[in-house]
């Protein structure tokens, strides 16, 4: 129905041009709504509403499309509004605002798949495009436009935004790109911008250069490493904050010379360019006049200078556009105000008088005021490294060799032997390999670091968005929690071994291969997780799901540390009964040392890898971290893959099965032969060959703290 006063119609298709012309004199408020039928609007319906201020146009589906410069014989309209419509394409507009500027221009939630060159010609406060269904803003899309704000939030499928979109835009000071798909963000048009929203905007890589978006004041983005590079910008982009460090050299040189007011007559300025961008199109308003002021200039980075220094484009020795600097410098102006109508847009370009100026160089300084950038890195995700400092760049490169060594020796001598599979051999194999993946996954940070190092955040999307990232998490948590059940598993059966050596039903190789079936089961589903939502390996760069803003990743971080603490107080019940078990003769005080050392060793090694994490964990989990990420990698390099490193030389390459193994392997390619033939002797005497050799090892008739030892 049509709303003004007590006028109101019927649903219709149409809207004739007459259908107004009784309220021509009156009508300033005009709002069409809930018409399930109209489809068509007359090009003159709103010729004869001279006084027309408001237009809202909503709920009118099946309305697909306006006729070009439909609003353009309304000169006094302040808010136009087409939302929730049918509507495809934007209308073309004539003059839009061009006698009094208009507060706001609204095509919210529409249908419109494209902005085309030349589509938009307005002069308004704001421009709202957002939840249209817009793919592809082309170039010089909004030619000869005056906007304080534009907002295009909502365009999901909004991935082909022209380098030069926004060329031919002037006055622009708020933009809003939040939740759409696209992967580059051109600055062109934007030198003038102080607000940026992206949010939600997962696809962008790359931020520009806070040197091209000079005026930027706040940033709502969607990741934190975009603010580090508004942050550190020689570190984002050297080769353009190269190009504006030797323009700011040149100016300064410029003004350090022994005259340091220069005098240029005013035909001498050229068109006014923006630091690294050429401005095209003069102002749309207003002559050229200019402002006074011979007042010393203080020249920051980032912010236009004035014009009033009078450095011209066409000054000879003085080219600015060749250094991506600033030809003109530009101050602002008075507000422009309309008193009969209160209007204001904001703060206009200086203007150059016909007549001479005289400037007068400033001190000039490097700094500009810090952009507000959100979200701020936070503890889990800094400004640094991956690895955060050179040390523990080189010490993560000494764990990743300790572990990688040790379990791949103990995989190839331990699949290649000739002896007979045992459970403990088989249980040793499976340890080995899951402390071989946490040493890949130490391999891929230390690689992603080396080749990022310095320019993280110029990584950080492909990284941690990536395969990369997630490759890298699954693979340790995987290993963390097969490593974790095969070292219980191995445990549980040296101690049935022992307390129950007569035992007939012990631990035999298909059982202990199932119950490693179920082991793997348990690892993968636990590793797999975070893939699909529960919490996530994207949280931080060291890709451990870190992430605790829901219930269900809290409880998946709990159970993490819960299944971890209980394995641990399982070994130590395990060792300390087997400790208690053995006879006095073993645990006489030459050999309880012995025995004890490496009981406590055992033990020791997974408590130094186990209770760090744990602790620090928790009190992260409970809201009140004692140590950032920052500190945490300490603990990722130093503690733990501390199993990974020390389980193939505990419980395999230390044994003298071990040592048998290997120089029988070393012998079948003609290498330590002699040792071969001494081990091949010494296992051959009668008494190692007894009917006994099938009971477990603490049962042979052999040294009892031998025996302990080998039994542990």
């Amino acid at each position: 129905m049509f709303c003004f006063s007590s006028v109101s119609l019927k649903d219709m298709a149409e809207i004739n041009a007459d259908a107004f012309v009784p309220y021509s004199d009156t009508l300033q408020e005009l709002y069409i709504t809930q018409m399930s039928s109209l489809k068509i609007l007359n090009k003159d319906v709103f010729r004869h509403l001279p006084h027309i201020e408001t237009i809202t146009i909503s709920q009118v589906p099946n309305m697909r499309v306006l006729p070009n410069h439909l609003f353009s014989p309304a000169n006094h309209l302040k808010v136009l509004r087409v939302i929730h419509t049918g509507l495809e394409n934007i209308p073309a507009f004539k003059a839009l605002g061009n006698k009094f500027i208009m507060h706001m221009v609204d095509f919210e939630s529409n249908k419109i798949k494209c902005l085309k060159k030349n589509s938009v010609r307005v002069r308004t406060e704001q421009f709202l495009l957002a939840y249209n269904k817009i793919s592809r803003v082309e170039e010089w899309a909004f030619n000869g436009s005056e906007i304080g704000k534009l907002s295009f939030r909502g365009n999901r499928e909004l991935t082909d935004l022209s380098p030069d979109a926004f060329r031919g835009l002037t006055s622009l000071r708020d933009l809003d790109l939040s939740e759409t798909s696209i992967t580059y963000l051109p600055t062109v048009g934007l030198e003038g911008l102080e607000m940026l929203r992206l949010t939600d905007t997962y696809t962008l890589k790359i931020i520009p250069s806070i040197h091209d978006l000079k005026s930027l004041q706040i940033a709502e983005l969607t990741y934190s490493f975009h603010c580090c590079a508004f942050k550190y910008p020689a570190r984002h982009d050297p080769a353009r904050h190269a190009l504006h460090e030797k323009y700011l050299a040149t100016v300064k040189e410029m003004c350090e010379g022994n005259d340091r007011t220069k005098r240029f007559a005013s035909e001498n300025f050229g068109a006014i360019i923006i630091e690294g961008q050429p401005n095209f199109l003069p102002p749309l308003s207003g002559e050229h006049t200019f402002h006074h002021n011979t007042q010393p200039i203080m020249v920051q980075e980032g912010v236009p200078f004035n014009t009033q220094t009078g450095y011209s484009q066409n000054e000879p020795g003085t080219d600015m556009g060749s250094l991506g600097g600033w030809a003109d410098i530009e101050a602002p102006g008075p507000t422009r105000s309309h008193s009969d109508t209160d209007e204001v847009f904001h703060q206009t370009s200086a203007k150059i008088p016909h007549s001479q100026q005289q400037a007068i160089c400033g001190n000039l300084t490097h700094k500009r005021p810090p952009v507000q950038c959100y979200p701020e890195p936070d503890a889990l995700n800094p400004c640094e490294d991956i690895m955060g400092s050179d040390w523990l760049r080189t010490s993560v490169w000494l764990v990743i060799g300790t572990a990688f060594l040790g379990n791949t020796a103990v995989l190839v001598v331990l699949i290649s032997a000739r002896s007979e599979t045992s459970v403990p051999r088989f249980l040793m194999c499976h340890l080995a390999f899951a402390d071989l993946c946490m040493a890949l996954y130490l391999l891929l940070l230390a690689v992603t670091d080396l080749r990022s190092t310095g320019v993280y955040f110029n990584y950080a999307f492909d990284w941690q968005r990536g395969s990369g990232c997630q490759v890298a998490g699954f693979m340790t948590v995987f290993a963390s929690q097969l490593s974790i059940f095969t070292l219980s598993l191995l445990t549980i059966e040296r101690w049935f071994a022992i307390r129950h050596a007569l035992y007939t039903n012990r631990v035999d190789l298909t059982l202990a291969g199932k119950i490693m079936l179920v082991g793997w089961a348990y690892a993968l589903l636990l590793a797999a997780l975070p893939l699909f939502g529960v919490s996530s390996y994207s949280s931080t760069s060291i890709c451990l799901p870190m992430d605790t803003h829901d219930t269900l990743s809290v409880a998946y971080i709990l159970y993490l540390l819960a299944f971890t603490g209980v394995a641990f107080v399982l070994i130590c019940c395990c060792y300390t009964q087997i400790y208690l078990s053995l006879g006095y003769e073993t645990r006489h005080p030459t050999g309880e040392g012995t025995v004890a050392r490496k009981m406590t060793l055992l033990v020791g090694t997974n408590f130094a890898c186990w209770a760090p994490i744990a602790f620090f964990s928790l009190t992260a989990v409970a809201g009140y971290p004692l140590i950032d990420v920052t500190r945490s990698k300490i603990l990722l390099v130093f503690f733990y893959p501390i199993n990974s490193c020390a389980n193939p030389y505990l419980y395999a390459i230390m044994t003298a099965q071990y040592r048998k193994d290997l120089i029988q392997l070393l012998a079948r390619y003609g290498l330590c032969t002699k040792c071969a033939q001494e081990y091949k002797m010494v296992y051959s005497q009668p008494g190692k060959s007894s009917t006994l050799s099938h009971l477990p090892t603490p049962l042979l008739h052999q040294d009892s703290i031998q025996t302990a030892e080998v039994a542990v």
